[in-house]
């Protein structure tokens, strides 16, 4: 029988025709080399799919759920589900902003209870190629355990920026500072890689980047460094 992941995807696909006929619909399916979260493998540096379904109105309010390949170490493959709400606004030609609400489930993880959490999301951008972003979460587990993980404080800050090259070619670097306080672990990350679109199918490739507090969080691969790749189709 197909697991829920496939079982997803099939859904969406059966949906998309009618969706996309309907003002304010859109979304993504995606499929890349790992899940890389904030510096963390999420899919122990296997493969993974992606899915976005969202609805927006009048290009401020956006809200939808979001699903990923999960695959912890000693355990089967699952999926972790997001749940958001945004808000945005274009404060002038050049900056725009963004608050945001995410809750978390990984229903079919061996630390589902602990993996139930919140995040309250703030960004500000500058004419689409800066990006400062800060979350904050209260009850982002700690380091697990058998006996589980205790739950509470956690904080990142990313700062990103996108360069066009040539016609849909981009340069994407970014940084990222972790703090996540049951583990008392503070972390460092970071990216640089190209995109490119056709159509509405990106193609992105990136050398990630993580300092040693990344691997002592949540359940991901052992490398701290790697190159990933996702294609993924919006619509």
């Amino acid at each position: 029988m197909p697991g829920p992941g496939v079982r997803l995807i099939a859904l969406l696909f059966a949906a998309v025709p009618s969706l996309v006929l309907a003002q304010g619909w859109g979304g993504a399916l995606g499929y890349g080399s790992d899940n890389v979260y904030r510096g963390v493998s999420l899919s122990s540096g296997e493969p993974a799919w992606l899915a976005d379904l969202h609805y927006s109105v009048d290009g401020r309010w956006t809200a939808g759920i979001g699903a990923s390949r999960e695959k912890p170490r000693f355990q089967d493959a699952g999926v972790q589900y997001t749940v958001y709400l945004d808000r945005r606004w274009q404060l002038d030609e050049d900056w725009s902003a963004k608050l945001g609400l995410m809750h978390y489930e990984s229903p079919s993880n061996i630390w589902r209870d602990e993996l139930n959490y919140n995040e309250l999301t703030a960004a500000v951008g500058w004419r689409g190629r800066w990006r400062l972003s800060l979350a904050l979460s209260p009850d982002t587990p700690g380091i697990f355990t058998y006996r589980g993980a205790a739950t509470g404080f956690a904080a990142a800050a990313e700062l990103s920026y996108n360069q066009p090259i040539r016609g849909r070619l981009a340069a994407h670097f970014g940084l990222g500072l972790a703090r996540v306080h049951k583990a008392d672990l503070n972390y460092s990350y970071g990216s640089a890689g190209l995109s490119y679109g056709i159509g509405d199918v990106h193609i992105y490739s990136s050398l990630l980047l993580a300092t040693r507090g990344a691997l002592r969080y949540n359940t991901g691969s052992s490398e701290r460094n790697r190159w990933v790749t996702t294609l993924v189709w919006n619509f």
